[in-house]
């Protein structure tokens, strides 16, 4: 049996929006910034954004779903609204797979499965073990590879870019402990997020690069 695994970068993006999300509306009500003498564009801008933050909450909740392979079938359940689906791995008459653009151009895969009951969508965008979750799936290899190659190809830079971003903050954070001589329980937190972070970036790059190589050496 196989269960989807969340995005680590798509789940780290939600608790942060929802963190300060709550945040803000927290110390909006407490400090009665909609009632005290905030000028009205400071609480328009601060509604605005509590009202985007919940918004963005409820969209992923409306779009968070519980993924299961199991015995040559895929279900797919959306808990918070009551739905669940599942499709025959045996009687499948569709299989398709591609890439597409989310979150400032990066390159995402998705495979979406067909059966005589409906589609489901399986994609990295969505989930982190993407490549165990199809890894079963007659896709065809060439189409795989080619749409592989393009994701490792567009998305490269922004890893590397993310492990400077992210080993810097996390050197900041470990000399900011030795120069305060102990973690504060937010700042172990803040680095604990940022390793897990950075972890993820570096393993994208080594796979990125690992298909990269494999095509160009199969040129």
């Amino acid at each position: 049996m196989k269960i989807g695994i969340n995005n680590i970068f798509t789940t780290f993006w939600f608790f942060i929006m929802t963190l300060c999300g709550g945040t803000l509306t927290y110390f909006a009500f407490d400090k009665n910034l909609f009632t005290g003498d905030l000028i009205f564009i400071g609480k328009f801008f601060v509604g605005l954004f509590i009202l985007i933050t919940i918004g963005i909450l409820f969209y992923f909740l409306y779009k968070f779903r519980i993924l299961i392979i199991d015995k040559n079938k895929i279900i797919s359940i959306h808990p918070f609204w009551f739905k669940k689906q599942k499709i025959d791995l045996n009687k499948i008459k569709g299989l398709k797979a591609e890439n597409f653009f989310a979150f400032r151009g990066t390159v995402y895969r998705k495979i979406k499965v067909t059966d005589f009951s409906g589609t489901v969508e399986i994609s990295d965008l969505e989930f982190e073990n993407f490549e165990k979750l199809t890894s079963e799936l007659n896709i065809d290899q060439n189409k795989k590879k080619a749409i592989d190659f393009e994701q490792a190809k567009s998305n490269l830079s922004n890893m590397i870019f993310n492990i400077y971003i992210l080993s810097g903050l996390l050197i900041f954070l470990v000399f900011n402990a030795i120069w305060n001589s102990g973690f504060h329980s937010i700042i172990l937190a803040l680095f604990i997020g940022i390793g897990i972070l950075l972890y993820a970036s570096i393993k994208r790059n080594l796979e990125y690069r690992k298909i990269i190589k494999t095509v160009h050496n199969t040129v």
